[in-house]
C-alpha cells in the first residue's frame, strides 16, 4: 500500500463508540480505523467498547494511537455514556465524535479542527450534510485500500453505481466539539438507552443553550451495513423515551433546561 502524505490532526481526540453486532459492521470498523491511520496523523483514538464480553482485536492494526477501553454492559447500546466516558479521558481542547461506520471528507475535517482550535466562529461542526451510503464495489475497493480519494465520484450530480443517499441531511455521524462547551451543555444525554434520538437531543440542547452548531455542505461517507436505507430504524424510534427527550427540549423552560444541563454535566467533574 503506497502511503500519501498524511494531513496533520494537531493532537485532537477522536472517540469512536462500538460494540460487536455481526461481521459486517465489525469489518467496517477495522477499515474507518485502518483509513483514519492512512490519512491523519497527530491524534489520540479512543475505542470505546461496551458489551458483556471484549470483541476488539488490537494486535489486527497494532496501532499505538488506539486505546482500546471496554466497559461491560450487556444491556441496549450505551452510546452516550461511553462517549462521555471518552470526553473524560481525552485531553486536547477538540474533541472528534467518529461513529465506526462513517467518512469525513479529509480536507473539510482538518478544516473543522482549524476553526475549532483557531477561529471563534463555531462551537460545534459536522463535517458534512447529507449522508451518502457507499456498497458493492465501491466499498470494497476501499475496504482493500483505505483511501478516501476512490469516493470522490459521490460529489457528482449523478451518484455512481453502488451508491444512494441514505439521509438528505444529519448532525451525528462525525462531530467536532470544543470540549468545554460540550461539557457545559451536558454533553450526551446518559440518561438515554439505546442509539437514535440522542444526536437530535444533544443538537436541540445545544442549541437553545447557546452552542453556535454549523456544516460543511459536503457528504458523508457511510460504509454500507445491514440496509441501504435507515426508513425502518427511523419508524422504530418513534414514541420512545429517546425522540420523547429530544422532542421535549423544546418545550422546556430556559430553567429547566439550564438545571439539566448542570445535572448532566456533573458527570464529567
Amino acid at each position: 500500500m503506497a502511503d500519501i502524505e498524511k494531513t496533520s490532526l494537531r493532537d485532537i481526540d477522536i472517540i469512536v463508540s462500538y460494540r460487536e453486532a455481526n461481521e459486517e459492521r465489525r469489518e467496517n470498523l477495522y477499515a474507518v480505523l485502518a483509513h483514519l491511520a492512512y490519512t491523519y496523523s497527530d491524534y489520540r483514538l479512543w475505542l470505546m467498547e461496551a458489551a458483556a464480553t471484549p470483541s476488539f482485536d488490537w494486535q489486527r492494526l497494532k496501532d499505538p494511537k488506539i486505546r482500546h477501553v471496554f466497559i461491560p454492559h450487556d444491556g441496549p447500546f450505551p452510546k452516550s455514556m461511553l462517549y462521555n466516558v471518552g470526553v473524560r479521558l481525552s485531553r486536547s481542547p477538540v474533541i472528534c465524535f467518529h461513529d465506526a461506520d462513517s467518512l469525513a471528507r479529509p480536507v473539510i475535517l482538518r478544516q473543522c479542527v482549524d476553526a475549532l482550535l483557531d477561529g471563534q466562529n463555531s462551537d460545534v461542526l459536522c463535517p458534512y450534510w447529507n449522508v451518502i451510503n457507499v456498497s458493492g464495489a465501491l466499498k470494497q475497493s476501499f475496504m482493500e485500500v483505505p483511501d478516501y480519494e476512490r469516493f470522490t465520484s459521490i460529489y457528482n450530480e449523478s451518484l455512481p453505481t453502488d451508491a444512494n443517499e441514505m439521509y438528505a441531511s444529519a448532525n451525528g455521524g462525525i462531530v467536532l466539539f470544543r470540549k468545554q462547551e460540550y461539557i457545559r451543555v451536558g454533553g450526551y444525554n446518559s440518561r438515554l438507552e439505546g442509539w437514535g434520538g440522542e444526536d437530535d437531543e444533544l443538537l436541540r440542547r445545544a442549541g437553545r443553550l447557546g452552542l453556535r452548531w454549523h456544516s460543511f455542505h459536503t457528504p458523508l461517507v457511510h460504509l454500507h451495513h445491514d440496509s441501504s436505507s435507515r426508513a425502518a430504524h427511523i419508524e422504530g424510534i418513534r414514541g420512545t423515551e429517546n425522540l420523547r427527550a429530544s422532542l421535549a427540549i423544546e418545550d422546556m423552560s430556559q430553567e429547566g433546561l439550564e438545571t439539566l444541563a448542570r445535572e448532566l454535566a456533573d458527570f464529567f467533574r
